[in-house]
């Protein structure tokens, strides 16, 4: 794309799509989740390097956040694993 078609895009933008190249600009990562993976309960433990059985007790406590496929079968976010190794998780 030349740098034309870019200005040009750049002037037909709407509000949202120039705040999301802001966003860009400023170094701020995107709001949309770029990564969608999905880990099971012993792969969480392997990424956080804890045992299966303390990834049960965060998912028991709420401290990791988790999505019910089916009763029974859980699986973890990776943005969770994230956020929890980060500390965003309390």
């Amino acid at each position: 794309m030349s740098k034309e078609e870019l200005i040009g895009k750049l002037l037909t933008a709407t509000p949202a799509e120039l705040n999301r190249v802001a966003a860009v600009f400023a170094g701020e990562t995107p709001t949309e989740p770029t990564d969608r993976k999905l880990y099971n309960i012993q792969q969480a433990a392997r990424e956080l390097n804890i045992s299966r059985t303390s990834v049960w007790r965060l998912l028991k406590s709420g401290r990791l956040p988790f999505v019910e496929l089916r009763p029974g079968s859980r699986r973890i976010p990776s943005a969770a694993i994230t956020a929890f190794v980060k500390g965003g998780a309390k």
